[in-house]
């Protein structure tokens, strides 16, 4: 299972991952979560819209979004049932972290206006809750159970990254026990150096869903890609014209490396011991 917080997110951090799991001898069943449909990049909806910050825009920049990563999913072989895409709102994962828990009052989106996931696909349709994103999680464990499952660092500098890092910990944390054996956890970093183009609240207070080592000081796993693996990376980032200009030194970076790089995070469990991952 990958999780990704923006369309474009998994085939950065896993692309070759992706390729080598659908073609090892034995193909592993993959999923993908794209929780938000990145809808509130004003660069793209400046670059690929009416140049005008309406909602109507806004809402087409999602669907525009989703179907980048479909048609850059389907380049490494992925069909689209196996993308589950939550439709929460760009930008307001930190928030969703801290507070919106009541759905009387949920959160909506500055960008698009919703106030909850109309714009879902493969996935249910809540409101924009801190509630519902914890439904979702449980609902895709308990349905998939991954063995591996490879999500966001959470220390990385954008605060949707970090958030659902942290929703994700929580998760795993919390169904542990359901899903035997638990799943080996991955984080992957996006903005570690780079800084996002806006300010943003960051989500806090993440250490109470990590074990008390220091993540950072867990040696980080290499995944070394072949030539042919890297030519197909590159090809699907192709897929996402929109992100060019925002994430540009990003998606360079990306295309050039020979390697896929995570850190291995180890969950705690409901119990007082934390589980081996």
């Amino acid at each position: 299972m990958i999780i990704a917080p923006h369309p474009d997110d998994e085939v950065l951090a896993a692309g070759g991952v992706i390729l080598k799991a659908l073609n090892s001898s034995k193909p592993l069943d993959l999923r993908v979560i794209i929780a938000t449909n990145g809808d509130a990049s004003y660069s793209t909806s400046f670059l690929h819209g009416s140049h005008l910050p309406l909602k109507q825009n806004f809402r087409r920049q999602a669907v525009m979004r989703q179907q980048e990563s479909l048609n850059a999913l389907a380049s490494l072989g992925l069909e689209g049932s196996r993308v589950h895409f939550w439709g929460f709102p760009d930008r307001g994962l930190a928030s969703l972290w801290k507070d919106h828990g009541d759905e009387q009052y949920p959160y909506r989106s500055a960008t698009t206006g919703y106030d909850s996931s109309v714009q879902a696909v493969n996935s249910p349709i809540v409101k924009y809750t801190k509630a519902s994103v914890e439904f979702l999680f449980g609902y895709e464990l308990l349905e998939f159970c991954p063995t591996i499952l490879i999500m966001p660092h959470p220390h990385d500098r954008h605060p949707d990254h970090s958030a659902l890092a942290g929703f994700t910990l929580s998760a795993v944390k919390h169904f542990i026990q359901a899903c035997q054996p638990p799943p080996v956890l991955y984080a992957y970093w996006t903005w570690q150096k780079e800084k996002p183009w806006f300010t943003g609240t960051r989500s806090l207070d993440l250490a109470q869903v990590l074990v008390e080592h220091d993540s950072a000081q867990v040696v980080d796993r290499n995944i070394a890609l072949e030539p042919r693996h890297r030519e197909q990376k590159a090809r699907a980032l192709q897929y996402y014209p929109s992100q060019k200009i925002p994430a540009g030194k990003i998606f360079r970076a990306a295309t050039k490396n020979a390697y896929e790089t995570f850190t291995l995070l180890l969950p705690i469990s409901s119990g007082e011991n934390s589980t081996d991952a």
